[in-house]
């Protein structure tokens, strides 16, 4: 069985359906074949670094005390999956980069090498309160064993630039508007789950 879904690291529901889903495996003994497709929700942004609660309120035109509000209240269900996510004191940035780092580590053939890859770029972000920027996915790719030197190369070029674009593509031919989106591939027949359901 496969399973394909859209999904973005700025995005917590997108994290708190990566836990749901694989705990879902976990408890079912599932033999899956996981396939994490890009999807920016945050398409604009550049590598400027923003305080969550700040681009929180001009996105949605609402003041920050009403932003901190709103991204509290999501701390909070991600609680009541074990994550202790602070959303609310992230720092956003594009996530063009985390997502090309996802494709250099697929290239590896290692599904466990891609999946703590992925896991470990959701929790700096989302946990950490680190932005996505270069220095920090560096750590990171290096933390699980990649070379230094090819994932700064990688970083400062437009390597797998097209992959994440295609991947966005081919969602919006899919018909995706939500965050995070599960194609659930068995045989030939596919269920489509959209957002993170528990």
């Amino acid at each position: 069985m496969k399973i394909m879904y859209w999904s973005d690291f700025n995005c917590p529901y997108s994290y708190m359906g990566d836990v749901r889903l694989k705990k879902a495996i976990r408890e079912l003994g599932l033999d899956i074949e996981l396939e994490m497709k890009a999807f920016e929700i945050e398409p604009d942004l550049d590598d400027e670094i923003i305080p969550m609660i700040k681009h929180y309120a001009g996105k949605y035109g609402i003041s920050e005390i009403e932003a901190r509000l709103m991204l509290e209240e999501i701390d909070e269900i991600a609680k009541e999956e074990g994550l202790d996510i602070d959303y609310s004191n992230a720092k956003v940035t594009s996530s063009k980069d985390a997502h090309r780092l996802v494709k250099l580590a697929a290239s590896k053939n290692s599904p466990s090498l891609v999946d703590s890859i992925i896991e470990k770029t959701y929790n700096a972000f989302l946990c950490e309160n680190k932005p996505l920027a270069k220095e920090v996915l560096i750590e990171i790719a290096t933390s699980q064993g990649l070379d230094e030197v090819e994932i700064t190369d990688m970083l400062e070029s437009t390597r797998y630039a097209i992959e994440v674009r295609l991947d966005e593509d081919d969602a919006i031919l899919n018909g995706v508007q939500a965050m995070p989106c599960y194609f659930i591939e068995n045989g030939s027949e596919t269920l489509v789950i959209a957002g993170a359901l528990s």
